[in-house]
């Protein structure tokens, strides 16, 4: 009886230590793994790397990118509307003079529309100042 208490006390010691040893990464990894996730379209785990950029480096300098980007995913890939309006939101009150504030408000008054419902598509010009903004923003939002 004492040699499996020991042995699943070691056991227990192992998995404790291989699962304690995973570094925290810092938050420009955090970022340009969610870069990497995005250029794959694999909008879940890019999520998740913002998400940790939010949780864990509230005051870095990719911040306010984390929050944009979680309402852009669930706004434009997985269509959580009410998760979107959520971080677009917060992006806006804590970052209202943010050069992506223009195509944050944009994304919330457009979200959900048909492309044939989008204000841009309907005018004579065929580009105005939002739409060409935001897809300013949609491209240079991860620089």
């Amino acid at each position: 009886m004492k040699k499996v208490l020991i042995i699943g006390a070691s056991l227990l010691f192992l998995v404790l230590q291989i699962a304690c040893s995973e570094q925290k990464k810092s938050e420009t990894e955090y970022f340009q793994l969610a870069k990497e996730f995005m250029d794959q379209q694999n909008w879940n785990d890019a999520e998740i790397n913002f998400e940790k950029i939010c949780k864990e480096y509230p005051d870095g300098e990719h911040y306010s990118r984390a929050i944009f980007m979680i309402g852009y995913i669930n706004a434009n890939h997985t269509k959580n509307y009410e998760k979107a309006r959520k971080y677009y939101n917060e992006f806006l009150e804590k970052f209202p003079n943010d050069e992506l504030s223009v195509a944050a408000k944009y994304e919330l008054e457009n979200m959900g529309k048909s492309p044939d419902e989008l204000p841009f598509l309907n005018e004579k010009s065929g580009n105005n100042a939002i739409s060409g903004n935001k897809q300013q923003a949609s491209s240079s939002q991860m620089n």
